[in-house]
């Protein structure tokens, strides 16, 4: 009889450690929160594009390459907005010279030529106004001299403000107009580069040397991202968003790794539901569940690279 009482109390034990076992496990079990995320650029991916349509005839960078902003990455053919741009410049350069001595010259003797035609037209004009007074000179003859030297000195005045004006110089108004002319043509023959809009690696190019853009129709020449500040996009569970919180920290491993790679945290959790986009590996989980997106900042470990899926285990209380 002892020896039976041993035995029970002996299985009692073991199925009350059992039983804590089991709660213990499934406690650890419940305070864990495994969800899946992709890597991304901070900033995003940029696709750059010319701001005019032509060919291209210079693609300055490869695949790879780190690029910082303001860099020249290509050009396009842009013999037309050239051509403008030397001409405005060569009519400013014009404009501020003003008129040479020759041009002067030839002003002054074209007045003076104009003021002798004067001359004779008004001598011609009173002998035939004597003529007229001896009855001698027809009336009609008399008007086309009269009108003759109103005409030409009409033309005087005018060679007078003409010899002036090229004597004055140009005015500031005319040098305004050229050199905002010049701007114009500088903006639209500029337009010709494509620059980098940040720093970052060019991940993707889609065009080359040679290959025809349009701003008719998309026709961008390569796909750029700054892959030295990524972040992790969680996809969490409806289920276990009320677990999460900004700055808790969790162990990612990259898909195909048998290892942990490094520490992900919390930073945003962003306020709105959709549904499950990312590859969930576990066969057994439901893929109709509504997710919560959480951004989180990757802390060391193994490199990670844009576009890389993780798998994300957080401890919560």
């Amino acid at each position: 009889m002892s020896e039976r009482m041993n035995w029970f109390i002996l299985l009692m034990a073991c199925s009350s450690a059992l039983s804590i076992g089991a709660a213990e496990a499934g406690k650890a079990a419940n305070s864990k929160v495994i969800c899946v995320g992709r890597v991304e650029p901070v900033d995003g991916e940029v696709e750059l594009s010319a701001q005019m349509s032509g060919t291209l005839i210079a693609v300055l960078i490869k695949e790879g390459d780190w690029v910082t902003n303001g860099m020249i990455l290509a050009e396009v053919d842009a013999r037309r907005e050239k051509a403008a741009f030397d001409q405005a410049v060569a009519k400013l350069v014009r404009v501020r010279a003003g008129n040479g001595k020759e041009e002067i010259a030839a002003a002054e003797a074209s007045r003076e030529a104009v003021a002798a035609e004067l001359a004779f037209a008004e001598s011609e004009y009173q002998r035939a106004i004597k003529l007229r007074k001896e009855l001698v000179f027809a009336e009609d003859e008399l008007d086309k001299r009269r009108q003759r030297a109103a005409t030409l000195q009409k033309q005087v005045a005018s060679a007078d403000k003409q010899a002036e004006a090229l004597k004055r110089g140009p005015l500031p108004e005319d040098i305004a107009l050229a050199e905002a002319e010049v701007g114009a043509a500088r903006t639209a023959y500029e337009m010709r580069l494509v620059r980098a809009v940040s720093d970052g690696n060019v991940l993707q190019l889609y065009r080359h040397a040679g290959d025809f853009v349009s701003l008719t129709f998309p026709t961008p020449i390569l796909r750029m991202a700054n892959t030295h500040r990524l972040r992790a996009r969680l996809e969490v569970n409806e289920q276990d968003v009320y677990r999460l919180k900004e700055g808790l920290e969790g162990e990612f491993m990259t898909f195909g790794a048998g290892k942990p790679g490094g520490r992900v945290v919390v930073k945003t959790i962003l306020p709105s539901f959709a549904p499950r986009r990312l590859f969930e590996p576990d066969s057994t989980a439901r893929m109709d569940t509504r997710t919560l997106q959480v951004l989180g900042e990757v802390l060391g470990g193994v490199p990670v690279y844009s576009g890389q899926r993780l798998t994300v285990t957080f401890i919560c209380e």
